[in-house]
C-alpha cells in the first residue's frame, strides 16, 4: 500500500506566484510533514518564513494523528452544512482526512497556503486551471463550457515566468478559448510528457462560475490522464 503524499503551496500575496516548500505523507500509521528544498530557497527570497506551527525549515515533523495545524483546514463536521460539503466535493461521509484535505486542498480565505497531490503520472491528477481572471469571463463561458467537455494542453515556450508553460484551450467548432494555464508546480513534468508527444486525455471535471478562490472569476478543475504504457 503506498503512502498517501500531498504538496504544500504557499501563493506569494503580490505576484501571485506559487512555490512548492512541503510534502505532507500519510503512511497509514503515521503523519510526516517536511519542508521541500526545490524552491524553498526562492520562496524564502520572496519573504516566506514558515507554515504556522512548522518553524524549523530541516526537521520532519511527526504524528499519529493529523496535526492540528492542518486538522483546522478541514470542513468543521459540527457545521450544519457539512454534508453539503462534503457532497460539493464528491467526499463519502466516512472519507478520510487526507481524502477531503485532497478535494478541499485545504484553503482558507485568511491565508495563501493550499495542499494539492503530488505528481503522479501513473495517476489520474487533477488540477484548478491557474489564472482565469485573466482570460475568462463567466457570462461567456456559462453557456459554452460544460462538465466532461474536451480540453486542449499547448506548450507555450515563450513564457518569461515559467519556461515550462503551459496553456489550458477549450477548443469547438467555432472558436479556441484560452481557460489558463497548468499550475507551475505541475508544469515542469507535464511538459516532459508533452514534449514526448505521450498521448493524454484532459476533460473538466468540476466547474464553479462564482468562485471563492482569491484572485479567479471561475474555477476549472481538469481531470488528466497519460497512456504511459509504451513509454520507454
Amino acid at each position: 500500500m503506498n503512502n498517501l503524499s500531498l504538496w504544500l503551496i504557499w501563493k506569494e500575496p503580490k505576484r501571485k506566484r506559487k512555490y512548492l516548500i512541503g510534502e505532507l505523507t500519510y503512511d497509514y500509521k503515521i503523519y510526516r510533514f517536511k519542508y521541500l528544498n526545490s524552491e524553498l530557497n526562492d520562496a524564502i527570497k520572496d519573504n516566506f518564513t514558515y507554515y504556522p506551527g512548522f518553524k524549523d525549515l530541516n526537521k520532519v515533523y511527526e504524528s499519529d494523528t493529523l496535526f492540528p495545524n492542518i486538522l483546522t483546514r478541514l470542513p468543521n463536521p459540527k457545521r450544519p452544512d457539512y454534508l453539503k460539503i462534503l457532497n460539493s466535493y464528491g467526499l463519502e461521509i466516512n472519507s478520510t482526512k487526507m481524502e477531503i484535505l485532497k478535494k478541499t486542498r485545504g484553503r482558507l480565505l485568511t491565508d495563501n497556503f493550499e495542499f494539492v497531490p503530488k505528481f503522479n503520472q501513473n495517476n489520474k491528477i487533477e488540477f484548478d486551471v491557474a489564472g482565469t481572471r485573466y482570460y475568462i469571463k463567466a457570462s461567456e463561458m456559462k453557456n459554452i463550457l460544460n462538465i466532461n467537455d474536451n480540453l486542449e494542453l499547448e506548450r507555450e515556450d515563450t513564457n518569461s515566468e515559467d519556461k515550462y508553460s503551459i496553456k489550458v484551450n477549450y477548443v469547438n467548432a467555432l472558436k479556441k478559448y484560452q481557460l489558463g494555464y497548468v499550475p507551475r508546480y505541475y508544469s515542469k513534468e507535464l511538459s516532459k510528457l508533452l514534449d514526448e508527444n505521450i498521448p493524454y486525455s484532459a476533460k473538466v471535471e468540476a466547474l464553479n462560475f462564482e468562485s471563492l478562490i482569491p484572485d479567479e472569476n471561475i474555477t476549472v478543475i481538469v481531470k488528466l490522464i497519460f497512456d504511459i504504457r509504451n513509454e520507454k
